[in-house]
Parts: C-alpha cells; structure tokens; sequence
C-alpha cells in the first residue's frame, strides 16, 4: 500500500464516522425520546457510528476478505508477556503527561475525553457503559484491526518497516484530533504497538496492551483519582520531570525485554495473512 493511500483511508474512516454520528443523531433527535435521555442515546449514535465506519472500510479496502474472528483469538496468548504489557501501559501514563500539557487552551477537553483531569464521574449510568463499551472493547479491537493488522501490513509490502510503523502510527494519531494534546502520545503508543505486533506476527498483543491502556485511565477516572490534577501542581518542576523520564524508562525496559522475547506461538492473526 501507498503512503497517500494509507492517509485517505484514515481520513475517509474518519468521514464515515462523522456522517454516520450526524445521520444518527439527526434521526434521534427527531423523537420526543431522544429529547428526554440524550446523554443515553448520544453514547448509544457514537458506538454504532464507530462500529459501523471500521466495518465498511474493512468490507470495501481489506482484500482478500478480513477474518475478524480469527483476529480475535486469544487462545494462542502467551501469559509471559503479560507482565511487560502492564509495565509499558503504566510506563506511557508517566510519559505521556508532559505532551497532554502542551496545549492548556485543550486541557479541559482533553481532560474529559482522557479521564485524567477533573474527574467528573457520576455513577455507573448508561453512558458510562457506553463510554467504557467503546473506550475498553470496540477501540482496542478495531482500531488495532485497522491500524496494525490491516494498515501497517499493507504497507510494509511497498515501504521499509521504519517507514510503515511511522505512516501507521501518524494515520493512528490523526484520528484522535480532536484532542490535539493527545496526538503525540498516541504517535508513541502506535509506534510501540506496531513494534509488538511485528515482533510477535499476532494482533492479540497490541489489542491487550491497547485494552490496559485504556483500562488503566478508566480506573483512574472512576476512583477519583485525579493523577492529571497532582501533575499540574508540580508546576514541571524537577520531580514532574523525574516522574516523565521514569515512565520513560519503564516503558523503554519494557518494550525491549518483551520484543527479545521469542514467541512460542506465531500462528495469531499474523502478517502474512
């Protein structure tokens, strides 16, 4: 696959979400129901969208046909790189936070897409679950499919791998614009899933490391504790910066003991499918 091509699909992806959420949300908001429970409903248009862009692009662009079931066995699962998983999820929430921060003006968005600001959990409501349906399944699912699995191995068959991990994991940030604080870190952490998913030819690690990232920040979200709060009161003074290059560490370490891990079983959903 093509540079150009990679970036088009990503935007056209992004495009079918957008259409999708609008026509979804118009038809809703034309019954009295959707007027009286729209917090439900607006989480119930976002996870049909999401599903339903991935679904169409995987329908129309991933030839030969996806087998989105095998992608999601997890039998051939190592439990020895499941140590090294959590240790790089906790190691890019420690990186991360100096690039959340370059944009204040962004801070309270970011803050309340991430969960890592001001909390403002209310309960385990319905959209919550649909919030956490999306953010714990449907995300680490199929923006792995798409990004690593169908994207980046498209483009390893026309580009050197340091070129396809790059492309992947810039189309990977440009579909978390929205945030634009967190377009960096999810730069890294496409690069690091990449790295894992060619290390091990399986998609079941990135979706794992994807699924602990995500639960590690809504864990964070709803016990209250506001971990973005106590970073911005050490005002990036010297131990802000200790804590960023320890996570940095962590998740360098981390990264490198689970890539020269051999995998016993390389039959996952691999590259060559």
């Amino acid at each position: 696959m093509k540079i150009v091509k990679a970036i088009l699909l990503t935007l056209l992806l992004i495009l079918g979400f957008s259409l999708t959420q609008v026509g979804l949300t118009t038809l809703f908001f034309k019954t009295e129901f959707m007027l009286e429970s729209f917090p439900n409903h607006l989480g119930i248009v976002n996870v049909i969208s999401y599903v339903m862009a991935y679904l169409l692009i995987f329908k129309l662009f991933w030839k030969p046909k996806s087998n989105i079931k095998e992608g999601l066995n997890f039998t051939n699962f190592e439990m020895k790189f499941l140590p090294y998983l959590v240790f790089i999820a906790i190691g890019l929430q420690l990186l991360d936070r100096p690039f959340w921060h370059l944009i204040p003006d962004w801070n309270y968005i970011s803050d309340l897409s991430l969960g890592t600001g001001k909390n403002s959990f209310n309960g385990f409501d319905s959209f919550y679950f649909y919030n956490a349906l999306s953010t714990l399944i449907i995300a680490p699912i199929f923006e792995e499919l798409f990004f690593r699995k169908f994207l980046l191995s498209k483009l390893l068959q026309k580009n050197n791998q340091k070129i396809g991990i790059l492309v992947s994991s810039l189309c990977f940030a440009i579909i978390h614009i929205e945030t634009p604080s967190n377009l960096i870190p999810t730069f890294i952490f496409g690069i690091i899933s990449s790295l894992i998913f060619i290390k091990t030819k399986s998609i079941t690690y990135s979706i794992i490391l994807h699924f602990l990232f995500n639960l590690l920040i809504q864990i964070l979200f709803v016990t209250n504790l506001s971990i973005n709060e106590w970073f911005l009161d050490l005002k990036f003074n010297f131990m802000y910066w200790i804590l960023f290059l320890i996570g940095i560490g962590i998740t360098y370490f981390a990264t490198k003991k689970l890539l020269a891990t051999k995998p016993i079983n390389n039959t996952g959903f691999g590259l060559n499918q």
